[in-house]
């Protein structure tokens, strides 16, 4: 998958619309793997910022083998539910 690229004023709102748009194609996935396909410096604000810029992510755990295979860890996942709700256009031609 191509990535955007960063806009020069790479505001919050930006981050987290790359954010949705892997979470889209790339569900269940970890922050360290949304981070690196992102790059939006800190993962955890932007999934912070997320719901009040009117994003839906849910959280989720997955099982992953760690110690050469002798054990498993619990890591934190995310899938993106909804997308903000654009309004109609009020004052446009009807």
């Amino acid at each position: 998958m191509h990535s955007q690229p960063k806009p020069e004023q790479d505001s919050r709102e930006w981050q987290a619309m790359r954010v949705a748009n892997f979470l889209e194609v790339s569900p269940n996935s970890t922050a360290k793997e949304v981070d690196a396909a992102c790059d939006v410096g800190c993962i955890t604000k932007v999934f912070s910022d997320m719901p009040k810029l009117g994003y839906g992510v849910s959280k989720a755990w997955r099982t992953e083998r760690c110690d050469q295979g002798n054990r498993t860890r619990q890591v934190r996942t995310y899938t993106l539910l909804y997308r903000p709700e654009t309004l109609p256009d009020l004052f446009g031609d009807t």
